[in-house]
């Protein structure tokens, strides 16, 4: 490939990136949609990758919120298990880690034997973010069946699109994080108008007996409403409204 053809490809891979962004942002999606639209991205935008997972390790939790097909979350659950692998190692410290041929990897020895019969033969992940003080950290990893794969322009375009994915995956987590606000509110608001009615008190009376009640019993105030909610209109479910 010629350094014309190489920038060209290069251009125009980050371009469409640059759309998919956009695009995540302009809609409302959930995480997992979002980060589902990521891992395709990849697959479409890098020739040679043929699988792609988002892993989100939060603590000792493991969590592999999008995939492409089940190749890719055997590969990240085998990570996991043998405590081997880029996720368990180099991601904390670099933004990207690269394996170019599995089959001479002396990093991560039972992983790449792992990978390798799979028919895994280079690898790369792709830090999107990390809080070192919570130890959380979202990492994109991408398989090829091919070793090679991840050249420097490969890695340019990852970099690109795991940056542009951290954004939409940021901005979608801060956006549910106010929906699941908004309708924990609602509940309480619900929780708050059947003990004003049943027992002749004012708004804030009633939530000082959701909130005794949610710290004697050591319950989330969130759960002690819906269960008066439930309690009250057996017959009914709890219906809260959508966010626009």
């Amino acid at each position: 490939m010629d350094e014309d053809t190489s920038v060209d490809q290069q251009a125009s891979a980050l371009g469409k990136i640059a759309e998919m962004a956009r695009t995540l942002r302009g809609t409302r999606r959930s995480v997992d949609d979002t980060l589902t639209a990521l891992v395709r991205s990849a697959t479409q935008l890098m020739p040679g990758v043929d699988h792609a997972c988002v892993t989100v390790m939060t603590g000792a939790r493991r969590t592999i919120h999008a995939r492409t097909d089940d190749v890719a979350a055997d590969l990240c659950r085998v990570q996991f298990e043998l405590g081997e692998g880029p996720t368990e190692n180099e991601i904390w410290q670099i933004d990207t880690v690269v394996a170019e041929n599995l089959g001479s990897e002396r990093r991560w020895p039972s992983f790449a034997a792992a990978a390798r019969d799979r028919g895994i033969e280079s690898m790369a992940a792709f830090r999107l973010y990390t809080d070192p003080s919570a130890r959380d950290l979202g990492v994109l990893l991408l398989f090829s069946r091919t070793a090679d794969t991840f050249d420097a322009d490969a890695q340019m375009v990852g970099s690109a699109l795991a940056a542009h994915g951290a954004v939409a995956l940021l901005s979608a987590r801060d956006d549910q994080n106010f929906r699941d606000g908004l309708a924990s509110r609602d509940i309480i608001g619900q929780a708050k108008g059947i003990l004003m009615e049943r027992f002749d008190v004012d708004a804030v009376q009633a939530f000082t007996m959701l909130a005794h009640i949610s710290q004697s019993e050591n319950r989330p105030l969130r759960e002690v409403a819906l269960s008066l909610i439930e309690e009250s209109h057996p017959t009914r479910s709890v219906e809260v409204p959508p966010v626009a």
